[in-house]
């Protein structure tokens, strides 16, 4: 049983995304960049002007990704430009560390602690090592929300 990060679930770490994606957030939502980041994270994909016939497959692309609408806006501030869309890695991990953190927390008090490390090591994939670094981490929050608590 291997556990994945839902991408859906990208949503809570939005404050670690690259800014490219943030800027993706901002226009066509998060669970629309959520789903170009999923098809096409990692590329540099054209964004047509939607003129020519060329233009309108590359258009067709991204609407089957993420709707007309979606792809009207992409087409309205990024046509003629090769947007790159990033992998986010990062957001992605922190999501899966949070997922191993809160399933220790869980299942820790019913079967035990090195019995929980050893599920989650089989289910995330990880070695017992990584599960018990990243069991020592804490969540990585946004800075206002940081600047917020000490007040």
């Amino acid at each position: 049983m291997n556990q994945r990060v839902n991408i859906a679930d990208l949503a809570s770490v939005a404050h670690v995304l690259p800014e490219n994606a943030q800027l993706l957030v901002r226009l066509i939502g998060v669970q629309k960049t959520l789903l170009l980041v999923e098809r096409y994270g990692g590329q540099t994909f054209p964004i047509s002007k939607n003129k020519t016939f060329a233009g309108n497959i590359r258009y067709q692309a991204i609407a089957e990704e993420v709707g007309i609408l979606a792809a009207d806006i992409l087409t309205k501030h990024f046509g003629g430009e090769a947007l790159y869309i990033p992998n986010c890695k990062d957001a992605i991990r922190e999501t899966r560390n949070r997922m191993i953190r809160t399933e220790f927390d869980k299942h820790s008090n019913e079967i035990g602690v090195n019995a929980t490390v050893a599920n989650l090591a089989t289910s995330f994939g990880l070695s017992d090592r990584m599960i018990w670094r990243i069991l020592k981490e804490v969540d990585k929050v946004s800075v206002n929300a940081q600047q917020i608590s000490l007040f």
